[in-house]
């Protein structure tokens, strides 16, 4: 990590405001004397802020060699000695079975970002008290000027004398509030100059702070992730990977039977289910006959009726058992109606048992395939 444009702008920005100084020189000395004491004391500070910051940036630029031995794997024990900043995570590669996870990254650039957020709380408090020494000169000097103006105007002749003697009055009286004004003034800008310089230099130095802790984390997330991509298969023993992928063969071959087993059910559901169709053409031919067989009785019942009617009363013998021949015959077909319905009921039932245990044994199969 080079520090040098940073050193370069800082020191630019120092030779320009000397330059300036140089240049206004008699007036900033008259300001300067106008409240010496106040003045000096933001001089002083601001000197000092001016100090830390490049004091900042010097310490930074030893970590940043590091850093750039890190990266090149050139680094040794005596570094831990010079570093600042980086001194948790020197200690941690000195130690031994430790590993970088993402992690433990992240909390380390953490607790860096933490470490070069409190290096800036000096320079921030020192701009706010250079701002406040500008204000409270201000003030010094304003309540200095209103305590001359009233002791003037209290000194003021009532009885209206000469113009010549007023002008005098006011010209030497007049002294004392220009000073309280001068000394307000000039509080102000020193003050505010100040913490302007020390500004600007504590913004160098925080972009400087931002560039490193960037450059390091991104070190560190290549140092954990290249760990982790380099330890994942060293660290599966070859018996644990022999006995995967002997379990993953066993699960295909069970599969591949299961399936088998499945296209043999699927077939045997069709065989069922062509059986099926054919008990149903079945029964629908023999619920044809039947129907025939109905309209023939009742056309024979139809003619028997008109017969008899035909007939003399009372009936003899031969007539008599003519009825009793037609009677037996009516019962029987009845009778054989009645137990080939049966029959045929039970059949299908059996069938559809057949079925619905096919089809279970089929679900079955499917749900161990799953």
């Amino acid at each position: 990590m080079k520090l040098r444009p940073y050193f370069l702008r800082m020191g630019l920005s120092l030779l320009v405001l000397i330059g300036t100084g140089i240049v206004f020189a008699p007036s900033l000395k008259t300001i300067f004397l106008s409240n010496p004491g106040l003045n000096a004391l933001i001089i002083i500070l601001t000197l000092s802020g001016v100090l830390f910051a490049f004091y900042q940036l010097y310490r930074l630029k030893n970590d940043g060699e590091i850093l750039e031995n890190l990266k090149q794997e050139k680094w040794h024990a005596s570094s831990l000695q010079q570093a600042i900043f980086l001194e948790p995570i020197i200690a941690l590669f000195q130690q031994k079975n430790v590993d970088l996870t993402p992690t433990l990254a992240k909390r380390l650039g953490d607790s860096l970002a933490d470490r070069l957020d409190n290096e800036r709380v000096f320079p921030r408090y020192l701009i706010g008290l250079l701002v406040f020494l500008g204000l409270l000169g201000t003030f010094w000097g304003l309540s200095q000027t209103i305590a001359s103006i009233a002791k003037l105007i209290q000194n003021m002749p009532s009885d209206g004398g000469s113009s010549a003697n007023l002008f005098t009055l006011l010209k030497e009286n007049l002294q004392s509030p220009l000073v309280g004004m001068g000394t307000a003034f000039s509080s102000s800008l020193f003050g505010l100059g100040g913490s302007l310089v020390i500004g600007f230099l504590e913004l160098q130095v925080g972009h400087a702070y931002g560039r490193f802790l960037n450059e390091t984390d991104s070190y560190l997330t290549t140092c954990s992730h290249g760990k982790d991509e380099s330890s994942v298969i060293p660290t599966a023993p070859l018996s644990f990977l022999k006995a995967l992928l002997t379990h993953n063969i066993e699960s295909v071959d069970k599969l591949i039977q299961v399936t088998e087993k499945s296209e043999k059910h699927e077939q045997q559901k069709i065989l069922v289910l062509d059986k099926l169709i054919q008990s149903l053409s079945l029964v629908a031919e023999q619920s044809k006959n039947q129907q025939n067989l109905m309209i023939k009785l009742a056309e024979g019942q139809i003619q028997l009726h008109t017969q008899l009617s035909a007939v003399p009363s009372p009936l003899d013998e031969e007539s008599f058992k003519c009825l009793q021949n037609i009677d037996r015959l009516l019962a029987h077909s009845l009778q054989h109606q009645r137990e080939g319905r049966e029959e045929f009921l039970k059949k299908l039932r059996d069938e559809m048992r057949l079925i619905a245990h096919t089809m279970a044994s089929v679900a079955e199969q499917k749900k161990m395939v799953g």
